[in-house]
């Protein structure tokens, strides 16, 4: 019964990742590694998961307000089956889920608390050095610069 569980359980983590990377920048990588994961190697089948994961995107991408969260709640329930089912029937995928699962969460999440940006930003609130060199910043006015940050095991002096 524990293993039953732990499965649903990583199905219902991989639904909730499946509909959360639909409208972030992790999509493509989350698209293509569920298709893959749901096609199993046949070439239908992976079309087939690409057209409904395609259809998923498009449908929270419409949705605002309660609709949204109704879609998200409706999408959800829905890869959380559709993926259970997956695990009932190869328990091998196991592995596979839960690393895939872990890859586009990690992304989801950078994209979620990190910026970058290839010429001016403008930063409102404070700003402090983080560890290594990095910026974490609030409000900026000017230029920030790091200088040359330290090595991985150099001491910050």
């Amino acid at each position: 019964m524990p293993l039953l569980e732990a499965l649903l359980a990583l199905a219902a983590l991989a639904g909730n990742t499946v509909v959360t990377a639909a409208v972030t920048d992790a999509w493509g990588a989350a698209k293509s590694g569920f298709a893959r994961l749901l096609g199993r190697g046949d070439p239908e089948k992976v079309e087939a998961a690409e057209r409904r994961l395609d259809e998923t995107r498009e449908q929270l991408a419409g949705a605002t307000g309660a609709d949204l969260e109704r879609a998200r709640a409706a999408l959800e329930a829905r890869w959380t089956t559709r993926l259970a089912d997956l695990l009932e029937d190869d328990p091998g995928v196991e592995g596979d889920m839960r690393a895939l699962v872990e890859q586009i969460q990690a992304q989801v999440s950078a994209a979620d608390h990190s910026l970058a940006a290839g010429r001016d930003m403008n930063i409102t609130g404070g700003v402090k050095m983080a560890d290594r060199g990095g910026v974490v910043a609030d409000n900026v006015q000017g230029s920030i610069s790091t200088g040359n940050p330290p090595q991985p095991g150099q001491a910050n002096v």
